[in-house]
């Protein structure tokens, strides 16, 4: 039974990766340091690329062009695991200098100058947030930071998962839903899937 619900979780999680996303892909990007904030952590990319891994104490950001407009909405996951840290964030900058008027705090255990969002309660699992970014900035950004600060805190960690920056006439894979458009599985995928659920039917018997 083990290997019968593996096999169809690959399957399941190929078919998956044909669709039409506009999630932020990881893998895509060179996952660079930011600033002078990066030193003592490290950054990795799970999930298919749709989750950024953050670990220890550091500022990461990927270089892309971000267009922000007054119907801009960020949209992103956010889970903390292993200690508390000082700060958790997401943002945006032009120049690899912290600007706190471009970065938004949603949590941790100090108070900074960046824009605050609702307090993420460390220890709740994973949790969405929709952050209208059109209401606090304009303009084209180069970077997107993404912030784990534990300067003083050893064992902290945290992932961003399904980030995506929507304006108006954009496609958005958050509000999208079912509306998602998902290209047809391989005619292998469709064989395999068969077989799968042949030898579940075989087993009972």
């Amino acid at each position: 039974m083990t290997f019968i619900r593996m096999a169809m979780f690959v399957i399941l999680s190929s078919v998956g990766l044909t669709a039409n996303a506009a999630y932020i892909n990881f893998d895509d990007y060179s996952i660079n340091k930011f600033a002078n904030q990066g030193a003592d952590g490290s950054a990795s990319t799970n999930a298919f690329g749709l989750e950024l891994g953050l670990d220890g104490n550091t500022w990461v950001f990927i270089n892309d062009t971000f267009s922000i407009d007054a119907s801009s909405v960020l949209y992103f996951s956010f889970e903390a695991t292993g200690n508390e840290a000082e700060w958790y964030g997401i943002g945006f900058d032009n120049d690899n200098s912290v600007t706190a008027s471009s970065l938004f705090q949603f949590g941790g255990v100090d108070t900074t100058g960046a824009n605050q969002l609702s307090a993420y309660s460390f220890g709740s699992g994973l949790v969405s947030y929709a952050v209208n970014v059109g209401d606090y900035l304009s303009g084209v950004f180069s970077q997107m930071v993404f912030v784990l600060d534990a300067d003083n805190v050893s064992g902290a960690s945290a992932s961003f998962v399904n980030v995506e920056l929507c304006s108006t006439g954009d496609f958005c894979e958050t509000t999208a839903q079912s509306n998602v458009s998902v290209d047809t599985p391989s005619t292998a995928i469709l064989f395999a899937l068969s077989l799968c659920l042949i030898c579940a039917g075989y087993r009972r018997f």
